[in-house]
């Protein structure tokens, strides 16, 4: 009876309820529950009298109950009222899907479970998806797949949740319609109630809002591709952001370009790190064949897109991976030409700027001199504009004719490309009045009516010494300049803080006072500019101490890295606000004496290595020490590792800190392999070097071998 009421529906049902094997009652629930025959008049007989018997056959769902026995006429008048029932049902019906289907929004209706029950035309117009097969049950087929798009399965199926518990609401998300196309829906959800059912029921609309979103999406993208790649501070950087970028978008796996700079093989820049040679070939050949393709023109491949697109150094291709997630679209490969477009007119200006960078960086270097240094020193400088590499700070170091060394740092003031021009000139005439005069205060005089004449030097703070390093004392003279720091090796420090008047160009004419200061052996001196230790709400004293403690600290490591120490130790939380310039000197700087491989050339590196260490003011059993183990060393380099080649180089270095000594000698030839044991007087070299010093090391490879020795200062 079932299967035939849902083969061909009738008009009317009537069902004796104490049929053999068929219950009326669990009949009806079954008809009402089935969208198909929900809506048919039952009318119920039953031998059952009494008001209760009427109740559950109401409650049940039937549209009339008639108690046995009954007369003909009284049958026949409530099949006629049920008729009539059923006309009004058919075009109660008939109106609402026709109103239904009128709707040019899809439109659909879910059950409590979340299954859709019923649709309209425009549904199936817009997803692919007809009613024959209703129910819909979740996961609905127009959710993205889980397997290949999690993500936006996941966005589907919560926001799809959370609607169904919400009274009313709204959102975007994004459907696959039947053919595979991704599809972006505006989705209103709504609770009611099935007049013909009781039953709580969610009705539903979908507005196709596609075009929007990748309208929005076009201009969000290309918005922030021309944010990543204005930014760059170089070719290379403003690639790499933009292919970033990409990934991002599209949620690829890998999204790579390839340039033909003339040669076969491309260079690669890859968001994974992968070069060409790591691609499969196939991939590989498909990129050279994308190459030949017109320009801007998205060609799919299996898991993406590949695009030939301009670049300044030549043809290039860009390849976005996709993995197995979905297949590249239509609107993906709009998307893709729109935003290569503007990558390659972004490539193309950052190239341009590179250039100009280049020219004006080479500039700037010449304005600050000079990059290699007597031994000894070191210097570190950051400017506060980049890229700019120069700002309003210098220093210098000046070898002068009578062997000993100017020193300056200057600060002029403010910072940028103004302040550079006028550092420039300022530093070019203290070099070329130093060299003329090297009197630190006769120079600043000199250098005060020069800046007179200068726009913007005015209140220009400068550091000028002279160094002897052979007799450690320093001649100074400071124009307002923060003090000099110098730090002992028994861990006190002082300011230099005499010999100090007025920054530049403020009283021009007068006398400058000059300070001598005797630099203790093993001691570091630092000389800096305002902008390492001044900072808002603090006071300079504040930042002096600090510098001083990071002074301190370091005295036992080298000088480079000490300076980079000392920066990032005193760098404030968001950088530097102001140009950096800092100069690093620890006396006696660094012996390195190289020398033929012959044995008559010990004794004069043993003369000189003699006076490298009184200067260094050692203990006598420390210098003798000292003096054995790298005689050793360099009778070992000659003997063992030049036997074969007489026409190597030996190379001694020594370097002194605060607590230690260091060591090294290094040769170009190839040692013969050690005696398991010394014979005679022979062979007791390294036995020597290890109970003379506390840690000696020999390494050995393909250019040569290195004995590296340390001691401590007692």
């Amino acid at each position: 009876a079932l299967e035939a009421v849902r083969r061909d529906a009738p008009d009317l049902i009537v069902s004796d309820v104490m049929m053999p094997g068929l219950n009326g009652l669990e009949l009806v629930a079954e008809l009402r529950a089935d969208a198909r025959t929900a809506l048919l008049p039952v009318l119920l007989l039953s031998a059952r009298a009494g008001q209760q018997a009427s109740i559950e056959g109401l409650q049940s769902g039937a549209d009339d109950y008639l108690v046995k026995p009954f007369a003909a006429a009284e049958l026949l008048a409530r099949v006629e009222a049920n008729v009539k029932l059923v006309s009004l049902r058919t075009h109660h019906a008939r109106w609402r899907s026709a109103l239904v289907d009128s709707l040019q929004e899809s439109f659909f209706v879910c059950d409590e479970d979340g299954a859709v029950t019923e649709i309209n035309a425009a549904f199936t117009t817009m997803l692919g998806y007809g009613a024959e097969e209703l129910p819909y049950r979740r996961p609905h087929p127009w959710w993205p797949d889980a397997a290949t798009e999690p993500d936006a399965h996941r966005q589907a199926r919560d926001a799809f949740d959370g609607l169904m518990k919400a009274a009313r609401g709204s959102c975007t998300v994004p459907v696959r319609h039947r053919d595979g196309r991704r599809l972006w829906v505006s989705a209103n959800l709504a609770h009611a109630q099935d007049p013909d059912s009781g039953r709580r029921v969610t009705v539903g609309t979908f507005r196709d809002v596609t075009a929007e979103h990748h309208a929005v999406q076009r201009e969000s993208a290309l918005g922030s591709l021309s944010t990543t790649v204005s930014r760059a501070t170089s070719l290379a950087d403003a690639l790499a952001g933009a292919l970033h970028e990409l990934k991002d978008l599209w949620r690829a796996e890998r999204v790579l370009a390839a340039v033909f700079e003339g040669g076969a093989t491309p260079t690669v820049t890859a968001t994974d790190a992968s070069g060409w040679k790591a691609l499969p070939p196939g991939q590989q050949q498909a990129i050279i064949d994308v190459r030949e393709r017109p320009l801007l023109v998205a060609v799919p491949h299996a898991a993406g897109a590949g695009m030939a697109i301009e670049h300044p150094h030549g043809p290039a291709v860009l390849w976005i991976d996709l993995g197995e997630h979905r297949p590249f679209t239509e609107e993906d490969q709009v998307l893709l030409s729109l935003l290569a477009g503007h990558l390659a007119q972004g490539l193309i200006r950052a190239h341009q700027i590179d250039q100009q960078r280049e020219t004006a960086l080479a500039l700037q270097r010449a304005i600050l001199g000079p990059t290699t240094f007597p031994e000894g020193f070191a210097v570190r400088y950051e400017p506060a504009t980049p890229p700019l590499e120069v700002g309003g700070d210098w220093y210098d170091i000046i070898p002068l004719s009578d062997g000993r060394i100017g020193v300056v740092v200057g600060d002029c003031v403010g910072h940028g490309l103004e302040s550079a021009t006028v550092m420039g000139q300022l530093r070019s005439a203290c070099r070329a009045l130093l060299l003329q005069d090297s009197s630190p205060a006769a120079v600043l005089m000199a250098l005060d009516r020069f800046a007179v004449t200068v726009p913007r030097a005015l209140c220009t703070t400068v550091f000028c010494g002279v160094l002897d390093q052979e007799r450690g004392v320093l001649s100074y003279s400071s124009a307002g300049h923060p003090p000099a720091i110098l730090a002992r090796p028994d861990g006190t420090a002082d300011l230099l803080e005499e010999g100090r008047s007025l920054p530049l160009a403020i009283r021009p004419g007068r006398t400058r006072p000059q300070a001598e200061c005797v630099l203790p052996a093993r001691a570091t001196l630092l000389v800096y500019t305002d902008g390492l230790v001044e900072r808002r709400r603090r006071s300079l004293d504040e930042g002096i101490e600090q510098a001083v403690r990071a002074v301190q600290h370091g005295s036992g490591a080298g000088l480079e890295e000490l300076a980079t120490r000392i920066m990032t130790e005193l760098a404030p939380p968001g950088g530097y606000d102001d140009d950096v310039a800092l100069l690093v000197y620890r006396h006696p700087g660094p012996l390195e004496v190289a020398f033929p491989a012959d044995s008559s050339q010990l004794a004069p590196v043993r003369k000189a290595l003699r006076g490298w260490l009184g200067q260094c003011e050692l203990p006598r059993d420390t210098v003798q020490n000292v003096l054995v183990a790298a005689g050793e060393a360099c009778a070992n380099a000659i003997e063992h590792g030049h036997r074969d080649r007489p026409d190597g180089t030996v190379v001694l270095r020594a370097e002194t800190f605060a607590h230690t000594l260091r060591l090294t000698v290094t040769d170009t030839g190839r040692w013969q392999p050690p005696q398991p044991r010394p014979s005679g007087h022979r062979g007791r070299g390294i036995i020597l070097m290890r109970a003379l010093m506390e840690h000696v090391t020999v390494s050995s490879g393909p250019g040569g071998t290195t004995v590296d020795m340390h001691t401590r200062i007692a």
